[in-house]
């Protein structure tokens, strides 16, 4: 999220000589086209591959690796390459303003955009970590002191069941993880070999636990142990680490990084991602985000994050911290389509102040949901329990228990899987700004997906045309194609079944005398179960 949410830059005066006109500049360098007939499946671990074979996911353009002559002409400009994105079709270069002007009208590059100045190695910034949390001295009896924080999501009844990430990868894009590699917290991963791999994209390297411990933090509400004392919520998956933020700047150059990460998972096979991240205003003015951004999926996090969906990945979302400040809004790539953003609650279920808001005109339903991240209980760098508040702790706790409900069924998809969390939510009937569909029961998310009764074919979406929704009086159904419907019933939000039809003749719903508010419409068929939300005026 926000650095001013979890770290103090104390920035020192830079001689203005430091930014004079020779000194190189970043840019996003798009390109225009790709290679064809590319082998690409040696970019694919077997898993990856396994992955892709099992939920009938193709490889496409976007796998494509970016044309390696583009990357030598540009080299031959003086331009030194310091990363590139296959999905994006574009690459991260290091140049001096006037030599960008002949790049630009390269005929084979779509756009540039300007991501940053290098990192300076000295006399920048002095980082300290979030004072506001505090140390904890004493514990509920044999309750672990996370255990309200899964409680209020009921994830401890998937715990009950077996289930605590066995088989699943998750990676974690984030700032830092300084000392996952030495707490005792994590001793578990370490010793059985969990962390699978990783990497920073900052500054090229394959260390990742030095900078700040905000990552750390955020693993621990997945990963985390202590005994008696903390249990993240899925302690036994995989992991990846990936860091993308740099803890010294805000530039799009960020957005990028995790692009190329999100990209790397895909390769990979991580099933679950968590970006407790989220991008709105820069250091330099002509990189911001404007809130109209918000709900184009236009952003390069945004662009990435819904390609990793459709690639088979579940990506929970941070949804920014913002909501007490001037821009109040969501922040990206929680904007994205596909991204499940969720918001922050105390344990109580009471939403957080500072958790950022849906846009008022956004149709969609953002925030998604919500997990606990108001007076949240974290793991610091130095193995001691604090307690800290950000949607950054909300978004892991709620990948975790996803990542423990998907293993409880490993044949749903990543979509079928966040289906079923919305559906299971406090608020599914009457979503809102602040928590979109509410809060997670993931009891009932496991029954949900235990039964057909909630859960909607995909394959029918488009047989069946319902209008007018919202509506006043009486709904009509009208079957496009050969499916024979055998039911139809209207369900009221507390799961009450109000309206039946069975084997109708006319699909004409006379629900005039129903008050105003959200509805459930089921259609029962002999291909499956259609289900379509219904608003009355």
């Amino acid at each position: 999220m926000g650095k001013n949410n979890y770290i103090l830059l104390l920035f020192l005066s830079i001689s203005s000589l430091l930014f004079a006109k020779g000194n190189p500049e970043k840019y996003i360098v798009y390109f225009k086209d790709k290679p064809v007939n590319e082998n690409i499946s040696s970019l694919f671990t077997e898993k990856a591959i396994a992955k892709k074979k099992k939920f009938n996911i193709s490889f496409d353009e976007r796998d494509i690796p970016v044309n390696k002559s583009y990357i030598e002409q540009l080299r031959n400009q003086d331009a030194n390459i310091i990363s590139s994105s296959n999905w994006l079709n574009a690459v991260i270069i290091e140049i001096t303003g006037k030599k960008i002007e002949r790049i630009k009208n390269l005929p084979f590059v779509l756009s540039v955009i300007k991501a940053g100045r290098p990192a300076l190695n000295t006399g920048i910034a002095a980082i300290a970590e979030d004072n506001a949390c505090t140390e904890l001295t004493d514990f509920e009896d044999t309750y672990t002191s996370s255990f309200p924080q899964f409680h209020l999501l009921n994830g401890e009844y998937l715990h009950e069941q077996g289930f605590n990430g066995e088989n699943m990868t998750i990676a974690v894009c984030d700032g830092g993880f300084n000392g996952t590699n030495t707490i005792a917290a994590f001793n578990h991963l370490r010793s059985e070999n969990r962390i699978l791999g990783t990497y920073d994209y900052v500054n090229n390297d394959s260390t990742v636990f030095e900078s700040i411990a905000h990552g750390t933090n955020v693993l621990s509400c997945i990963a985390g142990i202590i005994s008696n004392q903390y249990l993240g919520t899925s302690t036994k998956s995989d992991f990846y680490l990936f860091l993308t933020e740099n803890a010294s700047s805000e530039r799009l150059q960020e957005e990028f990084n995790l692009a190329t990460a999100l990209e790397r998972c895909d390769q990979l096979g991580v099933d679950v991602v968590n970006i407790s991240l989220g991008y709105t205003t820069f250091d330099v003015a002509s990189e911001n985000h404007d809130t109209s951004d918000m709900k184009k999926n236009i952003t390069p996090s945004a662009k990435a994050v819904n390609i990793a969906s459709s690639k088979g990945m579940l990506v929970c979302v941070a949804a920014g911290n913002e909501g007490n400040g001037t821009w109040k809004y969501i922040s990206s790539p929680s904007d994205a389509d596909s991204a499940f953003c969720i918001a922050a609650v105390d344990v109580n279920g009471n939403v957080a102040s500072f958790s950022g808001h849906g846009l008022a005109t956004d149709t969609r339903v953002k925030p998604n949901v919500a997990a606990v991240g108001w007076n949240t209980k974290i793991i610091s760098a130095t193995n001691s329990i604090v307690q800290s508040n950000g949607t950054s702790f909300a978004a892991p706790s709620l990948a975790g228990m996803a990542a423990c409900l998907w293993q409880a069924f490993p044949t749903k998809t990543n979509w079928e899987i966040k289906t079923a969390i919305e559906q299971s939510a406090s608020k599914y009937l009457t979503p809102d700004k602040r928590i979109g569909y509410g809060i997670p029961d993931f009891k009932k998310a496991y029954q949900l997906l235990s039964s057909t009764t909630y859960v909607s074919n995909k394959e029918l979406e488009n047989e069946f045309s319902v209008f007018p929704n919202p509506f006043l009086s009486s709904v009509n159904i009208v079957s496009k194609g050969n499916t024979n419907v055998e039911r139809i019933n209207v369900i009221n939000n507390i799961g009450q079944t109000i309206y039946t039809i069975n084997a109708p003749i006319e699909y004409i719903l006379a629900l005039q005398d129903l008050p105003g508010g959200m509805y459930v419409l089921q259609i029962e068929t002999d291909k499956g179960l259609l289900i379509k939300k219904l608003i009355k005026e």
